[in-house]
């Protein structure tokens, strides 16, 4: 069976709950056909209809109403109150990523007379909603030490449900040699000039003071990420708490793909476990070494 939805997503109210209550309808495996209009398609059509740089204006406002002020605790409400959430601007990103937490997998996606079309399956019910998906400081579950979850705390530098889309990009796009995702599209413009200086992951000094994590250590990896490791680095990994300065910065050659980036984990781990204190004290001093003097940066 296939459901298609003759509606934009854009004038649906609720649009969680009403994908939730599609996917109670449906069965595993069912398809559901939707169209919406993405907020860079809906920009993009401002530029093209207002002259000199008006439409830009015209684009920002239009983002600061239909997205900033229904997202932000204080305006919420008055936002709700005069639109009814008869109209809202949604970036490709949000709502490729509303359909995936609502228990979908895309299976195509395309621009197609200025509109997004999507074909999703059901693969699972509903997702737990995530609130901090839409505020300025995301709450991410990460493995920690002795593989319990951790939640771990960062500015967003992402759109609004990009979490959601992790499995759906790395099977798009796979890793660079960093270890990272190529031509991530959740980044949101800010995020570009945040990540590189590490700006982003400032919040995860609440981490360091509570104790979930520490200075120097592995980097804490999402389920999906984490699934990726060998089982035997899986296990040597949650032995140790994870840190804000990895090992992929201490090293004089920048490990480059997963397997090196194992390897790089592998020498800090067992190090760590031998000598701990003389093994953070070289790897913080180190990578503060390559930061200010060799200038590595965030990739």
């Amino acid at each position: 069976m296939k459901v298609t939805i003759k509606d934009k997503l854009n004038k649906i109210a609720h649009l969680n709950d009403f994908l939730d209550d599609w996917n109670h309808e449906m069965n595993i495996g069912e398809q559901l056909e939707c169209v919406a209009l993405s907020m860079e398609q809906e920009f993009e059509a401002m530029r093209k209809k207002y002259p000199l740089g008006i439409g830009n204006i015209v684009a920002l406002f239009t983002y600061v109403w239909h997205d900033m002020f229904a997202k932000i605790k204080f305006t919420r409400k008055f936002y709700f109150a005069l639109s009814g959430e008869r109209h809202r601007t949604y970036s490709y990103t949000e709502i490729l990523g509303r359909i995936c937490r609502a228990g979908f997998r895309i299976v195509k996606d395309e621009n197609s007379h200025g509109l997004l079309h999507i074909l999703a399956e059901k693969k699972s019910e509903p997702l737990e909603r995530n609130d901090s998906s839409v505020s300025p400081i995301l709450r991410l579950k990460r493995v920690g030490k002795d593989g319990k979850w951790i939640d771990v705390y960062k500015f967003r530098t992402m759109h609004s449900y990009s979490q959601y889309l992790q499995d759906y990009v790395y099977e798009r796009n796979k890793l660079n040699q960093s270890g990272k995702l190529v031509n991530d599209f959740r980044v949101n413009f800010w995020g570009r000039i945040m990540r590189p200086i590490w700006l982003d992951e400032l919040p995860m000094l609440w981490n360091v003071i509570r104790g979930d994590m520490k200075w120097v250590g592995v980097r804490p990896l999402s389920e999906h990420f984490f699934s990726l490791y060998t089982p035997e680095m899986q296990a040597l990994r949650t032995k140790v708490r994870p840190g804000m300065f990895p090992p992929f910065y201490y090293e004089k050659e920048t490990p480059k793909g997963l397997d090196e980036i194992q390897a790089s984990e592998r020498r800090y781990i067992e190090a760590y476990l031998e000598h701990p204190f003389l093994t953070d004290m070289r790897y913080f001093w180190g990578t503060i070494y390559n930061i200010l003097i060799r200038r590595k940066r965030s990739k």
